[in-house]
């Protein structure tokens, strides 16, 4: 697959890449910034090309009770996360615990404006990865962390988990600030006692081989992909028969 067959690919369906570093070594570099310089070329030309890429730069910040500044307030979700949001401060979206870099047109501006907002919930960005039957994509076996799949239980209702709102201040591009409400799908701890891992979720997608994966020639990248909407059919087909499929 080239770059411009990934370009055409996400012009009207978007995708969300989660990333990890090890998954980008096949860039070639003499260190690791060169690695992501790389990476972060290739998300920019798959924009110009009119290409739609997410890339999620979350911070939790609310949850921390702390302040989260657009421009300032970095990712929590390691370097190549950080990364992308340095080198593209002006494309990251205002949610203060789920914020995504976004490459590309086809994405709402709404999600740049300040706004109190619910991360998994109706109009967030992964609803709208859904609604324009985007993929879910990962670099590096990360699939099994998908965070979209906490939109998945919210949507289908899964009793292990609630919505909670957590207030704070956001810094905008500008330095205005703004005090707002964020909703976050928190876990019910009663229920539900470890971090869900979707290890036999991404096996069972495999074997019914709903996953495909992208092998970018030119750059020697791959990226494994599924449709968001095969991912929520599927999951909503195995909940309707075991409610505790995700624990």
């Amino acid at each position: 697959m080239t770059l411009d067959e990934v370009a055409n690919k996400t012009k009207n369906n978007p995708l969300s890449i989660h990333t990890n570093p090890l998954g980008l070594f096949g860039l070639g570099g003499n260190n690791i910034d060169e690695i992501f310089e790389k990476f972060n070329f290739i998300l920019n030309q798959i924009e110009n090309k009119g290409g739609n890429v997410a890339i999620p730069t979350y911070s939790y910040t609310y949850t921390k009770n702390e302040t989260f500044d657009i421009l300032n307030t970095p990712s929590d979700l390691g370097p190549v996360s950080e990364y992308i949001r340095v080198k593209n401060l002006y494309k990251r979206t205002s949610d203060a615990n789920y914020s995504y870099v976004l490459f590309g047109k086809l994405f709402s501006a709404s999600h740049y404006e300040l706004n109190d907002y619910s991360s998994f919930g109706d109009n967030s960005l992964i609803e709208e990865l859904l609604v324009k039957d985007g993929y879910l994509g990962s670099i590096g076996n990360v699939l099994e962390y998908l965070t979209e799949i906490h939109y998945v239980e919210n949507k289908l209702g899964v009793a292990y988990r609630f919505n909670k709102e957590f207030s704070g201040k956001t810094i905008d591009i500008k330095g205005n600030e703004s005090v707002l409400k964020m909703e976050y799908f928190c876990r019910n701890y009663d229920i539900e006692k470890n971090v869900t891992l979707l290890t036999t979720l991404i096996r069972e997608l495999k074997e019914n081989n709903l996953i495909e994966l992208w092998h970018i020639e030119e750059f020697n990248i791959e990226i494994e992909v599924i449709k968001f909407r095969i991912f929520y059919n599927f999951i909503q087909d195995k909940l309707s028969i075991n409610g505790s499929y995700l624990l």
